[in-house]
C-alpha cells in the first residue's frame, strides 16, 4: 500500500514531503531498519539516552515516569546526538502523572474513566490539555492514548478505569476530544489497544488474549470506534498482542485455528482490516514486545520481521537491542522482511515526525518551559475533574450527610494490591483519616482493633464502632490475573460480615466494579482515581456541603441482581 504523504492523517505540505523524501532518501537500508524501532528509557541508574544509539539510531523512543527535568535533560541530549529527530513518547493517560508512565512530578488529573463520569467530554479535552503542556515541555511529542477500549466485561484486569467505560459513543466523544487537545498542541496520538481489549477475563501482557465477538458484532463496536477515528484523522494505531479469531476468518476463510495470530502478527487484522477495509494511510505501531502476548506467538527470530511485513510500522521495544536490530535486517535479507514494507514503513515514521513539524522546529522546547509542571491552572483542572467524577452508586441507608452526632467512631479498613510504604498504610488513605479527624470523627484502623468472636462479642464491638469505611484503590494495569478483593483470613473477618448490625460505607478510588464482592453493602461510592484531589472531592460530598454529580461510565452493578439489592 502505497504512502499518501499529503492525505489523512498526516497532510503534508510541500516542505513537509520534500524533507520526507530527501531524509529517506539519505537513510540506508540500516538506518532505515533503526527508524521502526520506539526503544525505552527507564529512569534507573547506568540508564543514559545515548546508549540507545550504540548500535543503531531507532526512530522513536518510550519514557517510563521520570521527574520532568531528567526527562527534558535526557531528551535533549538524545535529539542532539540524532541523525534524524526522534518522535518521543510517554503513556500520558491521567494528564501528566498517573497511570503506567507520564512525569512524576506533573499533574495526575484522573484516570480515562473518571474523566468520562463527569458526563462531559470538555474533561477528557482538558486531561489531554494538561498532559501535552507538561509532556510537551520535556520534548515529549507522542501519547499512546486515547485507549478506545470498550470495557465490556467487569472481570478484565487490564481495561477497567484505564477506558472511557462501555458506551460506544461516549467513548467516542471522548476519545475524539482528547485527539483534538493533542493536535492543538503537535501532539501525536494512538488510538488502541486494537483490535480491543476488554472482551476476555485474561491480560496480554500474560498471553495472547481474545476478542472472541463475531466479525458482524465487532464491525458495529469495536470497528465502529476505529473507523470513525481513522475517518476523524487519528494518526497513529497501536496493534496489540490480541487474537480476533472471526475477523481473521472473514479476512482468510482458510485460516487454521493455529494460524490465527494477535493483532500484533497478524496480516488480516493490520492488513486486511486496518489497510484495507478501514483505509487507514497512518502509522501502525506495535505494543510492547517484550510481552507474553507477543513473545509466544511465535519463534522471535522470525517474529521480529513478520510484525513489519504483516503491516505495522513500528516495533516497541526490544529484548536486547543488537539482536532485534540483527533480527530484522536478517528478515530483510532472507524475504521475511520486503523492501517494499520495509520503505513503506520508513516513510510513515518520517511522515509522522513531518507531521508534527519536527522537520522545521526544535526538538526540545527551552528549558524554562518545565515551570508549566503542576501549575495552578493545571491543579484547577484536577479538581474540576474530581468533584464533577465522583458517583454515588448505592444510598440504601440514608447514611449521607455524615456527621460526627450520627457516628462518631469510624473505623477503616485499606483494600489493595499498591506497594505499600514502611507503614504498611496508603498515602492517600492517611490523608483521609487526616480530613475525617478534622471534621471531628475519631477514626481509627480496623486492623488494630478487635474482632467479633475472636476478641470480643458482636454488642462489645458496636459499642467501639459506629461506621466502618472501606478505602479501596485496586490498581488495574499490567500483569495480573484479578482485580478481586481477596480477604485476609478464610473467615473474612474485615468483610462486611454484619451489615444488619452496624452501617457499612465502601469507597472505591479504583475499580467501580467491587460491588461483585461486598453486593450486601449498602452504601457505596465510585471515584475512579485515587489522589489526593479525589480524597479531598470525597469528603466535601460525604459531608453533604458538595453534590454527588458523577454519571458512571459502566454497570456498577456487573449485571447481578444482588449488588442492587
Amino acid at each position: 500500500m502505497a504512502v499518501d504523504l499529503r492525505g489523512k492523517p498526516f497532510y503534508l505540505d510541500d516542505k513537509g514531503v520534500e524533507w520526507v523524501e530527501k531524509t529517506f532518501a539519505s537513510l540506508s537500508d540500516r538506518e532505515k531498519v533503526g527508524q521502526l524501532f520506539c526503544e525505552i528509557l527507564w529512569d534507573r541508574p547506568g540508564s543514559e539516552p545515548e546508549d540507545l544509539l550504540t548500535f543503531i539510531e531507532p526512530g522513536a523512543v518510550m519514557y517510563r515516569p521520570f521527574p520532568g527535568h531528567k526527562m527534558w535533560e535526557f531528551t535533549r541530549r538524545i535529539q542532539q546526538n540524532a541523525k534524524v529527530p526522534l518522535l518521543i513518547a510517554c503513556n500520558l493517560e491521567r494528564g501528566g502523572k498517573g497511570g503506567n508512565g507520564g512525569l512524576i512530578d506533573g499533574t495526575y488529573v484522573a484516570s480515562p474513566m473518571g474523566a468520562a463520569a463527569t458526563n462531559d467530554p470538555h474533561y477528557a479535552h482538558e486531561l489531554a490539555r494538561v498532559a501535552c503542556e507538561e509532556g510537551g515541555a520535556c520534548g515529549v511529542n507522542w501519547t499512546f492514548e486515547p485507549i478506545i477500549d470498550i470495557d465490556r466485561n467487569p472481570e478484565n484486569p487490564i481495561t477497567n478505569v484505564r477506558t472511557f467505560g462501555s458506551d460506544i459513543e461516549k467513548i467516542l466523544s471522548n476519545a475524539k476530544a482528547y485527539i483534538d487537545a493533542c493536535r492543538e498542541n503537535d501532539f501525536v496520538t494512538s488510538i488502541k489497544h486494537f483490535p480491543g481489549d476488554g472482551v476476555d477475563y485474561r491480560d496480554q501482557h500474560l498471553m495472547s488474549s481474545i476478542n472472541s465477538l463475531s466479525a458482524e458484532e465487532w464491525l458495529n463496536t469495536y470497528g465502529y470506534l476505529y473507523k470513525s477515528l481513522i475517518d476523524y484523522g487519528a494518526p497513529t494505531v497501536m496493534s496489540a498482542h490480541i487474537r480476533q479469531p472471526a475477523l481473521a476468518r472473514m479476512v482468510n476463510p482458510d485460516i487454521k485455528d493455529e494460524d490465527i495470530l494477535p493483532g500484533s502478527l497478524s496480516k488480516e487484522l493490520m492488513t486486511g482490516i486496518l489497510r484495507e477495509k478501514f483505509g487507514f494511510n497512518g502509522l501502525i505501531i506495535t505494543d510492547a514486545t517484550q510481552m507474553v502476548g507477543f513473545t509466544c506467538s511465535m519463534e522471535r527470530r522470525k517474529a521480529v520481521p513478520h510484525c513489519i511485513e504483516a503491516g505495522s510500522d513500528m516495533f516497541l521495544f526490544t529484548v536486547n537491542q543488537k539482536e532485534d536490530v540483527e533480527y530484522m535486517l536478517e528478515g530483510l535479507k532472507d524475504g521475511l522482511l520486503s523492501k517494499e514494507r520495509l520503505d513503506e514503513a520508513c516513510l510513515r515514521v518520517l511522515a509522522l515526525k513531518a507531521m508534527i513539524h519536527l522537520d522545521r522546529k526544535p526538538a526540545v522546547p527551552e528549558e524554562s518551559g518545565l515551570s508549566v509542571l503542576n501549575n495552578e491552572d493545571h491543579q484547577k483542572v484536577a479538581k474540576e475533574v474530581a468533584d464533577k467524577a465522583i458517583t454515588l452508586v448505592k444510598d440504601k441507608e440514608g447514611l449521607f450527610p455524615l456527621s460526627p452526632e450520627k457516628t462518631k467512631k469510624i473505623s477503616l479498613i485499606q483494600i489493595t494490591n499498591e506497594r505499600l510504604p514502611e507503614s504498611g498504610i496508603l498515602p492517600e488513605l492517611a490523608y483521609f483519616k487526616e480530613k475525617m479527624e478534622k471534621e471531628g470523627f475519631e477514626v481509627s484502623y480496623f486492623k488494630d482493633g478487635k474482632y467479633p468472636g475472636v476478641d470480643c462479642s458482636i454488642e462489645e464491638f458496636k459499642k467501639t464502632i459506629d461506621l466502618v469505611i472501606y478505602f479501596a484503590n485496586m490498581k488495574v494495569g499490567s500483569n495480573q490475573t484479578t482485580i478481586r478483593i481477596t480477604w485476609d483470613d478464610f473467615l473474612g473477618e474485615s468483610s462486611p460480615k454484619y451489615v444488619h448490625d452496624l452501617p457499612y460505607l465502601f469507597l472505591s478510588f479504583s475499580n467501580p466494579y467491587h460491588l461483585v464482592d461486598v453486593p450486601m453493602v449498602k452504601n457505596y461510592i465510585n471515584a475512579y482515581t485515587c489522589n489526593e484531589d479525589h480524597v479531598d472531592a470525597m469528603v466535601e460530598k460525604l459531608m453533604g456541603r458538595s453534590e454527588f454529580k458523577g454519571v458512571s461510565p459502566v454497570n456498577p452493578f456487573a449485571g447481578l441482581w444482588d449488588t442492587k439489592l
